[in-house]
């Protein structure tokens, strides 16, 4: 009996080797099933991924949009209207130059009897101020912005009831 035990595993073991040849070929249809299944699920994982994230991607630009409050415009600033000024630039050619300026502050009855009382003094300062200016420091709008900066600031260095918050030009003219 033990020889025939013996006879039954070799049989076996060479069945099995057998049956490994044909396993290797199923193994092979596995491993390709295996690496789409992979691939598949990969993708799936990659989209939904992607959705997710773009889903809260925009959620956040809804909220962030939705937190936008519109602030009303603020009241307008009251104004006082300074006369016209006309001179020409410091060109070896001369230019005409005309203003016409209003000063533009929160409303104070404080500072609008201030600026009546100064308006000699607040036209000397315009006045000083242009005296030195040629055609090409006016010419363009930043020059007309760098302008109306630099008088605000030298107003404001003499004024005490209050401050001017804008100059305007009504009128603002160089030939």
């Amino acid at each position: 009996m033990g020889d025939e035990e013996r006879d039954m595993m070799d049989d076996d073991v060479q069945a099995g080797d057998s049956g490994d040849g044909g396993s290797s070929g199923t193994s092979k249809i596995v491993k390709i099933l295996l690496y789409v299944a992979g691939g598949i699920i990969l993708v799936v994982l990659i989209v939904g991924i992607s959705y997710l994230v773009s889903k809260n991607v925009q959620e956040s630009r809804y909220e962030r949009s939705q937190d936008i409050i519109a602030a009303p415009p603020p009241k307008p600033l009251a104004t006082y209207e300074m006369p016209a000024i006309s001179k020409t630039t410091a060109d070896a050619e001369p230019h005409f130059l005309k203003l016409q300026i209003s000063l533009a502050y929160e409303h104070s009855p404080e500072l609008n009897n201030e600026l009546i009382k100064r308006k000699d003094e607040i036209q000397h300062i315009i006045n000083i101020l242009l005296q030195g200016k040629t055609y090409e420091d006016l010419d363009s709008v930043s020059d007309a912005v760098t302008l109306s900066e630099e008088i605000k600031a030298h107003i404001n260095i003499r004024l005490i009831s209050g401050k001017i918050k804008e100059v305007y030009f009504k009128e603002f003219v160089v030939n």
